[in-house]
C-alpha cells in the first residue's frame, strides 16, 4: 500500500496506525513532508519505507519490488517451517497426505471443508476472523457478504460431533477451534 501523509480526512499516519492494528500489509509512505520527525514517525508507526517528493518513478518501483522480495522470502520461510502434521484433540492433520484423521480413521471432507478445518487447526485456540477464512479458503481478498463460511462451519460441526474438538463462534468476529 502506498500512502500519502497529507490526505483529506484521516492523514496517512492515522491510516498507517489503523492498518497496523489489523494487517501486516506492506506500506510505503509517499509524501512531501520531509522532516526527520515525520520520517521517524512514519517508520515508527509501522510503514516499511518513507519516500519524499519529488521522487523518481524508478526509485519507487525498485523500493516496491524490494518489499515484494522480502514479503515473498518471509512467506517461503514460513511455509518451509510449517509442520507436516498437527494434532488438535482427536484430530490429526497430515499435510503431506492432505487429509485429516479422526483418531485413526480419515475424516470425509470436501476440499473446502478440508481447507477451512486445516486453517483452524493451524490456528487452534486462536480467534480467526471470517475475512481471514474467506481469504485463506476461498481466495476473497475483500470483505464480501457471504454465508459460505458459516455454512461450511455448520457442516464441519456435524462431522466433528463427539470427537472432543469444537468450532466455537466468536461473536461479531469469526471462529476458534478448541480442544475439549
Amino acid at each position: 500500500m502506498i500512502l500519502d501523509v497529507m490526505m483529506p480526512g484521516l492523514d496517512g499516519f492515522a491510516v498507517c496506525t489503523e492498518l497496523r492494528k489489523r494487517s501486516t500489509v506492506p506500506i510505503i509512505m509517499l509524501t512531501a513532508r520531509d522532516s526527520e520527525n515525520d520520517y521517524a514517525m512514519g517508520l515508527g508507526l509501522g510503514s516499511d519505507d518513507y519516500i519524499t517528493k519529488p521522487f523518481s518513478a524508478m526509485a519507487l518501483l525498485m523500493r516496491v519490488r524490494a518489499i515484494f522480495r522480502r514479503v515473498d522470502f518471509e512467506s517461503q520461510k514460513h511455509a518451509a517451517s510449517a509442520p507436516e502434521t498437527v494434532a488438535v484433540g482427536a484430530l490429526t492433520l497430515d499435510e503431506n497426505g492432505r487429509h485429516i484423521l479422526r483418531g485413526s480413521a480419515p475424516l470425509a471432507l470436501t476440499p473446502t471443508e478440508y481447507e477451512l478445518l486445516r486453517y483452524l487447526m493451524l490456528h487452534a485456540g486462536q480467534a480467526v476472523s471470517r475475512e481471514d477464512l474467506l481469504n485463506a479458503v476461498w481466495g476473497f481478498e475483500t470483505a464480501v457478504e457471504t454465508r459460505a463460511t458459516d455454512d461450511t462451519v455448520r457442516r464441519l460441526r456435524r462431522k466433528l460431533d463427539g470427537c472432543g474438538v469444537s468450532i466455537e463462534s466468536v461473536w461479531g468476529f469469526g471462529f476458534r477451534l478448541e480442544s475439549a
